[in-house]
């Protein structure tokens, strides 16, 4: 489709940004309006937003239509023959997930549907702190003394070389399914990783537990062509797709093609008939209202993450799997403890971690380390320290001779590559990641030297800054209402690679401004055109900024943002979440 692209306006924003709107052809969007019988600011996003050729799935996208077949990524098929080898012998079967959200997710996926099926497993979450990230001796023990001949390992497994080699000597075979990038693979019984240099499936988006439920889906398959259900009822796997919404938005993969299919479907799921425990959960946060993929990323996620951070790694696993309500009420109180410790430990080391960037502010990465810091917390200060000064972030913390570091980085630096040559020169133990993120184990004493390692290639760091941002629809005031909010809610879930739509608003100014918030972060205004249309907006965390500031002076405007409707005692509230501000 061609979309010529201009300037909304030729100056900087409040966070120095220019803002850039790509208005489509109006032939294009009048064929895409018809033929789809949507309205016309929709047929305006999608014409910027994706192919004509895929409008249809991606309005109603269909697990007929376009769920693809899972036997098209490597392994599968070989991996499908040994499990029902297995459980023919009837031989034990464990389960390893990572202590992350997308472990827990694959688990519970796999575990329900071999509890479906009668197939008793043993489960291990690793914890972060003793056992570290991946198949460690520890977990393997664990399964020597519960006598398991054959352990899947999810959302790890893909670079443990002695490990995999460890269990193998002592007659535990593994299958590995993982998304991670494969730097140093082991000799697994099987692995599907579709980021295999040998794996032509295309599903390298998928994060774990999409891939498990592709596996639960190619296993239930050859079971039925088996004839395996004569005796045992074949499972609805549909019934566990809010699981794989779960972990799908919490990893923080693509929202395109498949992911968006999962989690559509996952979300009508949690609404609908929801697993037991997601909904004691939701109960217990007050989410009332119908959830979204941003309930998932803000609210359920963090909980049931928040076991694998500070926490028994065990227990959103334990969220998901369990039956008893009475236990479920137990599991999400502690869960909901666990996400506000993390949270308080959240703000008092990401306090302490921009005092110290402050100070080492000319470098193109910020590089920090202390004594101090929470493991399990590290991976998020140091996601705030990039989103905030958007460079690269390495952060430390130390423990005795050997110190657990997280790192976040800009797309246009791939941190797994770095990983990579530190680790090859020597000033790390262990590491390596995604494109984007990653984590490493180091020795207490080389943490200088890798430092100074970096501060003299500076140069690895730079990159050219994108100093655009992309509005989708130029509107005003009297033009937004309840409707139009109902009309975007056919583009969700939204999410990485399906973001929600950004709307500009011109020539506006603030009134009865006023700052809220317990730590006293964020402003609450009505925005008010030339005609004296008025809506309520609040921006998020603005203090810190200029826009608090814009705002709060009562200047002329143009706002950037997003469009919610804020349910409060049963009334829906329109309300515009200010991102970015142009001064006139």
């Amino acid at each position: 489709m061609q979309v010529k692209s201009y300037l909304l306006e030729d100056i900087k924003s409040i966070k120095g940004k220019y803002w850039c709107y790509k208005k489509p052809l109006k032939s294009e969007v009048d064929f895409i309006k018809n033929k789809y019988n949507i309205p016309t600011i929709l047929a305006n996003i999608l014409v910027n937003k994706i192919k004509e050729k895929d409008v249809a799935s991606y309005l109603q996208p269909s697990f007929k239509k376009n769920l693809p077949d899972p036997n098209i990524l490597r392994n599968m098929d070989k991996t499908i023959d040994i499990i029902i080898d297995i459980i023919s012998k009837k031989k034990k079967i464990g389960l390893l997930g990572d202590y992350d959200v997308d472990g827990a997710t694959s688990s519970a996926i796999i575990f329900q549907y071999f509890k479906e099926i009668n197939i008793d497993t043993e489960v291990y979450i690793p914890d972060r702190a003793k056992d570290g990230y991946g198949i460690s001796s520890n977990s393997v023990n664990y399964f020597i003394k519960k006598k398991i001949d054959l352990l899947i390992a999810l959302d790890c497994g893909s670079n443990d070389v002695k490990s995999i080699d460890y269990a193998k000597n002592n007659n535990i075979e593994i299958i590995v399914i993982d998304h991670h990038e494969i730097k140093t693979p082991g000799t697994p019984l099987s692995i599907i990783n579709p980021k295999h240099k040998k794996d032509n499936s295309g599903l390298d988006i998928l994060c774990t537990a999409g891939l498990s439920f592709l596996f639960i889906i190619a296993l239930n398959r050859k079971l039925r062509n088996k004839n395996f259900f004569t005796e045992e009822s074949e499972p609805d796997l549909k019934k566990l797709l809010d699981i794989v919404a779960i972990g799908t938005i919490c990893d923080v993969v693509p929202l395109k093609t498949i992911n968006r299919l999962l989690v559509k479907k996952g979300l009508e799921v949690i609404n609908i008939n929801p697993n037991n425990g997601i909904e004691v959960l939701r109960k217990k946060l007050n989410l009332n209202a119908k959830i979204t993929a941003s309930d998932l990323a803000y609210y359920l996620g963090p909980c049931i993450n928040a076991a694998g951070r500070v926490g028994n790694s065990k227990l959103g696993f334990n969220l998901l799997t369990k039956d008893n309500k009475e236990l479920l009420e137990g599991i999400a109180d502690k869960l909901i403890f666990n996400n506000k410790e993390r949270k308080t430990l959240e703000n008092m080391m990401y306090e302490e971690a921009k005092k110290l960037t402050d100070k080492n502010s000319k470098n193109n990465f910020i590089f920090l380390a202390s004594k101090n810091w929470h493991p399990g917390i590290i991976g998020i200060i140091a996601s705030k320290l990039l989103e905030n000064y958007n460079k690269p972030a390495f952060v430390i913390s130390i423990d005795n001779n050997i110190a657990t570091g997280s790192v976040r980085s800009l797309k246009n630096i791939d941190i797994s590559k770095v990983l990579e040559k530190i680790k090859e020169e020597g000033y790390i133990e262990t590491g390596g990641g995604h494109a984007m993120a990653g984590g490493f184990k180091i020795k207490t004493n080389m943490i200088d030297e890798l430092g100074n390692y970096f501060k003299n290639n500076n140069k690895m760091f730079t990159y050219k800054e994108d100093n655009k941002i992309m509005v989708d629809v130029v509107t005003a005031i009297d033009e937004i209402n309840l409707s139009l909010i109902e009309k975007i809610e056919k583009l969700e879930p939204f999410g990485i690679g399906n973001k929600e739509p950004r709307f500009a608003l011109k020539n506006i100014k603030a009134i009865y401004s006023r700052i809220i918030g317990k730590d006293n972060k964020h402003i609450s205004c009505v925005l008010e055109d030339i005609y004296g249309n008025k809506l309520k907006a609040v921006a998020f965390n603005s203090t810190e900024n200029n826009i608090s500031k814009a705002l709060l002076e009562k200047k002329k405007i143009h706002v950037l943002g997003k469009i919610k409707i804020n349910e409060w005692l049963e009334k829906k509230v329109l309300q515009f979440l200010i991102e970015d501000l142009i001064i006139l």
